[in-house]
């Protein structure tokens, strides 16, 4: 059950958060941003998720909090550990669960497990992503690191602007790519057709961002290529477009491949290795999570059709 509370604004407030804080004194300024991020809050019928939305006299805000007799959230699913300090997190990410929530995302995401989990994240000054140093597409699986605290989320966060982390993918790519070895060298932008998507961007368009992948070929197929990729950058999307863009398209890409999805039920990226510095410890760590089974299976059933 839910209990709804409508309010009416008297005069001009510059934030929703600060008016929602004026006007409900029983609930905390932390617990008042996680109902707006939540999408618990209207003005004007509207559903508003952005706690800096100008509020003028007249407008009609509603929140709706939950009641005491609303269940605790239960995870479906716990975090699958691959390595644990005081610091940081690494676990295996599935495929098909999103890291982070995104724009009209209402569906499950790591970063609700995580806050479960670690009820104590939800100290750290970002409410609204607690503890995530980077992330990995929805379905993409694999390895991906999580900060306990601030201060490894300060550590992490450089590691990976100073381009001090060393990553390995594995993925399966429609065709046969053209070198067994090489790299690819061609810097992104977002598209401007498809705000979606990125794309391989000319010298003609200032906000195009440097983006490398080195890459090898492991084996070849009748129909699709396994191999390894090694990104030096970090850009959203960057693995799948620089392989489309070179007519090798990750399976199951309805963002960038033509088949829209119709040649693997998913996107056949896995972030298989990460290696750095431990920014406390000092130790070199280095994780891996083997090629999951969907992966391993369509590969055996490929081999067993062909001639």
């Amino acid at each position: 059950m839910s209990a709804r509370t409508e309010l009416r604004a008297s005069e001009y407030w510059e934030r929703l958060d600060h008016f929602l804080a004026a006007a409900l004194d029983d609930l905390s300024r932390t617990r008042i941003e996680k109902l707006i991020r939540a999408g618990r809050v209207t003005v004007n019928g509207g559903t508003e998720t952005r706690k800096s939305r100008e509020i003028r006299a007249g407008d009609r805000v509603a929140v709706e909090r939950e009641s005491e007799e609303t269940p605790a959230y239960v995870p479906s699913q716990s975090l699958r550990k691959l390595y644990e300090d005081e610091w940081l997190l690494v676990i295996d990410k599935p495929p098909g669960l999103a890291v982070h929530p995104g724009a009209g995302e209402k569906r499950e995401t790591i970063l609700d497990i995580f806050r479960h989990e670690y009820p104590r994240i939800g100290e750290m000054a970002d409410l609204e992503r607690p503890g995530i140093v980077h992330r990995l597409d929805k379905d993409t699986s694999g390895v991906l690191i999580l900060a306990k605290s601030e201060e490894a989320v300060s550590a992490m966060q450089a590691l990976f602007q100073e381009r001090a982390m060393a990553k390995t993918y594995l993925a399966l790519v429609a065709g046969a790519m053209r070198f067994r070895n090489g790299t690819i060298d061609r810097p992104l932008a977002r598209s401007l057709r498809n705000r979606a998507r990125f794309e391989v961007a000319g010298e003609d368009r200032e906000d195009r961002r440097e983006a490398i992948t080195e890459f090898s070929v492991i084996r070849e197929f009748a129909r699709f290529t396994f191999v390894k990729l090694m990104p030096h950058t970090g850009r959203t999307h960057q693995l799948r477009v620089h392989l489309a863009h070179f007519g090798n398209p990750v399976l199951g890409d309805v963002l960038y491949n033509k088949s829209r999805g119709k040649d693997f039920p998913r996107l056949a990226l896995h972030a298989f290795r990460i290696a750095f510095d431990h920014p406390f410890s000092g130790e070199r760590v280095e994780v891996t999570r083997p090629l999951p089974r969907d992966l391993r299976q369509y590969m055996i059933e490929q081999l067993q059709a062909e001639p």
